[in-house]
């Protein structure tokens, strides 16, 4: 049994699902568990952070009333009302590196990096932002970073935003079922754990009938 999550590391609401996640892996150790980047804001979508900012000063309130995670006033008041440009890429080709190295904490890293930005307010195209989160890892900080600049890793983040496109997901978060048959959408948006936990079940019971 396998879960894949789709998540853009710049989404608010995923900020607030990838607890839901981990709550899931734990619950199920002994299942496999993907975490694929979207590619929210790629490209012409590139904008300053400054652009979002009364849309996410209201925004954010949902998301903390509805997932129980907390925005950080530097991130609310200090990178929000900035200059600096918003970017998918560059965390997500972060996590492409992560899985290299330790594929089955690729959603605490995730995780890591919305903390990093949605708490502490660092911008996730600095790699003063990854340092930290890397060397907790206990992974070769500077080979990480290296990697990161590669063509090859860029090549397969992007096919990896090509995935999810294919799919037919434009919209994050989301998890899929994958019983090794076929795939399953069994959450999208933010979902609470029992919910998703039971669209699972439902989905299972569903399978097994049809056999």
């Amino acid at each position: 049994m396998k879960i894949i999550y789709v998540y853009d590391a710049l989404c608010g609401w995923c900020y607030g699902f990838t607890p839901v996640m981990q709550q899931l892996q734990q619950q199920h150790p002994d299942w496999e568990f993907e975490v694929l980047s979207g590619g929210m804001i790629l490209g012409d979508n590139k904008r300053p952070w400054s652009s979002m900012q009364a849309y996410i000063l209201q925004a954010h309130k949902n998301v903390e009333e509805m997932t129980g995670v907390k925005f950080g006033d530097a991130f609310l008041y200090e990178l929000l009302p900035s200059s600096q440009k918003m970017d998918s890429e560059k965390p997500a080709i972060a996590l492409t590196v992560f899985k290299q190295y330790l594929p089955a904490k690729a959603l605490d890293f995730a995780h890591d990096m919305q903390v990093a930005l949605n708490f502490d307010g660092h911008n996730l195209i600095d790699d003063d932002t990854y340092r930290p989160l890397i060397a907790r890892y206990e992974l070769p900080v500077e080979e990480f970073l290296q990697k990161m600049q590669e063509e090859q890793t860029r090549y397969e983040t992007q096919q990896e935003f090509q995935l999810v496109q294919n799919w037919g997901i434009t919209g994050f978060p989301a998890a899929i079922l994958d019983t090794g048959d076929q795939l399953y959408l069994c959450a999208r948006g933010f979902a609470p754990l029992e919910k998703v936990q039971q669209t699972i079940d439902n989905i299972l019971a569903e399978s097994q009938n049809k056999q």
